[in-house]
């Protein structure tokens, strides 16, 4: 007999599921997606009139997430991630059928390897930084929320967090608020601390200043929006002109600040913390050497000196041959 789960009781229990991960104190915004994934089932069962979850109505699902919804693979295994849990849950309140449901099973889906993540070159990083209006406020605040996603590697929502009682000019620290809740301290290099020091300045002449404790603001007072940064860089990169990737967003200078340091021959351990990855592999993933860089590593490669001497032996060996050759014919 197939293991099911009567779609009944999956619908009767998200609200008991959601409220457990909120009091358990699960990210806000992961809640939400949580519920979202799950739903996205909930009615895909309701549209097909589906009474009984199953392992084959799972993996048709599935299908239907890849081929009509044209979810890419880390968007299918998100929600794949957050039906699991719910269905462990389930298995924990002893609903029906739940504990002979397949959970572990249930497949992960794929991508081809795209190769690696092409970074913008250093004179199209300065070229972009370039073109923002430093002389407006607007300008200047954009100019200083780039930069910090450049100089320090910084994704949008983090830079976008930031705090005014995370900023340590003193020390130079700048604490950053990661993804799942990690924290991490960054040094405030050199040309940073009065960027933020003239920011600071400028800030208290927008609307509600003082009521807002965020480093970005809008011109209305409130915290920058992040689909509005991502509106203005877009701007930024169309005055910018042609550059060589063929779509460049924010997290653009992420990846060229991680591609610039491994040019610059950082550790890769170093590297991780400062991006505030939680594996050596997610960092590995936007590491992309410059030509200049690959070049370096072969022309400095021990093969290279070997192949020298061995077509330097040939030449000396070919000229005395031809010396020989030309005695013996009398040239």
């Amino acid at each position: 007999m197939k293991a099911s789960i009567s779609v009944d009781d999956f619908d009767a229990n998200i609200e008991d599921w959601i409220k457990i991960r909120q009091k358990t104190r699960h990210q806000p915004s992961g809640i939400e997606s949580n519920r979202r994934d799950v739903g996205i089932l909930s009615r895909y069962l309701q549209e097909r009139k589906i009474a009984e979850i199953t392992g084959e109505v799972i993996l048709d699902f599935i299908t239907c997430l890849c081929d009509v919804r044209h979810n890419a693979a880390a968007a299918v295994n998100r929600k794949m991630s957050s039906i699991k849990s719910y269905l462990r849950h389930l298995h924990f309140r002893q609903i029906e059928g739940a504990a002979k449901f397949p959970i572990e099973y249930l497949p992960r889906a794929r991508e081809p390897y795209s190769g690696p993540i092409q970074a913008l070159e250093p004179q199209e990083v300065k070229k972009l930084l370039g073109c923002i209006d430093k002389n407006s406020v607007l300008g200047f605040r954009d100019f200083l929320l780039y930069s910090l996603l450049y100089r320090l590697g910084l994704r949008i929502g983090e830079a976008l967090s930031i705090n005014l009682k995370d900023i340590d000019l003193e020390k130079q620290i700048l604490t950053i608020h990661g993804k799942g809740r990690r924290e991490r301290k960054l040094p405030l290099v050199s040309d940073i601390p009065a960027l933020i020091e003239k920011w600071l300045l400028l800030r208290q002449m927008l609307c509600g200043a003082k009521d807002n404790d965020a480093l970005f603001i809008s011109k209305k007072g409130n915290r920058l929006a992040q689909r509005t940064a991502q509106e203005n860089f877009q701007k930024i990169v169309e005055k910018a002109g042609p550059l060589s990737l063929d779509k460049v967003t924010p997290h653009s200078l992420r990846h060229a600040f991680a591609s610039h340091a491994i040019d610059g021959e950082a550790d890769l351990i170093v590297l991780k913390a400062v991006l505030g990855h939680a594996s050596l592999q997610s960092t590995e993933h936007y590491v992309h050497p410059s030509m200049r860089v690959l070049q370096k590593a072969v022309n400095e490669h021990i093969s290279s000196q070997i192949l020298s001497d061995l077509i330097e032996e040939n030449v000396v060996v070919l000229r005395f041959q031809q010396q020989r050759s030309c005695a013996a014919c009398g040239g």
